[in-house]
């Protein structure tokens, strides 16, 4: 497949909205022997990127790409949704971790005593002996490379997209520190605000913020984990504590809720306007799911849904 020119309007780079399409909706059903999945043709997406300014490819020069061929990475924290054609096959990749059920080494000692006792007749292990336990899956990793290519606006359209990835894969800096501020706190702690003034004083204290989510959101914890798909934009912004937000669309295939970006790599290819603004750039992309996939979220990330996004 050709790899398409990207341009986007003059005026409106930044604010233009996507396309929710079809205004169809499926309620989300987990198969079962008795509950049978959805079937293709009733399927359509839920987007809760819409309404984000959009940097990237936005409208084409010519014929424009599919919304199928087309990637949407959303950042909450940076209020702004990346947009690119898909240069190359989508790679999911996971892994699930399994370990000898009986311990190798107390096994291998009663296996060295059988076969003493039988002058290497016998041995200890069998088919039973070498069955294993599992012990977790890894997060699912997903490789994609993105190109961009300027053709009216090459801020918009090359600079600022490769921007806003590498700010989701960096900290940010938590701004200046006033230790007279954080004296005066720590003289006030007591007994009764002794975990109020230890969240006061440390939200002080010299740092960076960590990229991506944050595992310390009672979200979830205590009263379930509730499906993303399910959640509307105010809950999606609540979970999210002091973390971002980052969602991956591939066209209208796949959908993961909540990533963080393991490796981001940006090329700008040396060509420039009269401006000083590269004209071309190229970025590989691992993404991994925030959490561990299991089978409801994996059907989820494949089923879509109602275009509905509510309040």
């Amino acid at each position: 497949m050709p790899i398409p020119r990207v341009v986007s309007p003059m005026g409106n780079a930044r604010s233009s909205v996507v396309n929710p399409g079809s205004p169809r909706t499926v309620a989300h059903r987990v198969p079962s022997a008795d509950v049978p999945p959805v079937t293709r043709s009733q399927r359509t997406s839920k987007r809760l990127s819409i309404g984000f300014p959009e940097y990237g490819y936005i409208v084409p020069d010519g014929d424009r790409v599919p919304d199928e061929y087309l990637v949407r990475i959303t950042s909450y924290k940076n209020n702004a949704t990346v947009i690119a054609p898909i240069q190359e096959d989508i790679q999911l990749r996971i892994e699930s971790r399994w370990e000898p059920f009986i311990p190798t080494s107390l096994l291998s000692g009663i296996n060295a005593v059988v076969q003493l006792a039988t002058q290497g007749e016998r041995s200890a292990i069998t088919r039973a002996t070498t069955r294993r336990l599992w012990q977790g899956t890894s997060p699912m990793a997903i490789s994609v490379r993105l190109k961009f290519e300027a053709v009216t606006d090459p801020f918009s359209e090359v600079v600022e997209p490769c921007r806003l990835l590498q700010a989701m894969t960096a900290p940010s800096e938590a701004g200046g520190t006033n230790w007279s501020e954080i004296y005066a706190d720590i003289k006030g702690v007591s007994l009764a605000n002794v975990k109020d003034s230890f969240t006061k004083v440390a939200s002080k204290l010299p740092g960076v913020r960590p990229p991506g989510p944050t595992p310390f959101s009672m979200t979830g914890i205590l009263s379930g984990q509730k499906q993303y798909s399910n959640m509307v934009r105010s809950e999606l912004e609540q979970s999210m504590s002091g973390g971002d937000f980052i969602m991956v669309e591939f066209g209208r295939f796949l959908t993961f809720w909540n990533v963080i970006i393991n490796t981001n790599a940006v090329t700008f290819k040396s060509k420039f306007d009269r401006s000083g603004d590269p004209i071309s750039s190229e970025a590989t992309i691992l993404f991994e799911t925030y959490e561990m996939p299991t089978v409801e979220s994996i059907y989820e990330s494949y089923t879509k849904f109602t275009t509905s996004v509510g309040n």
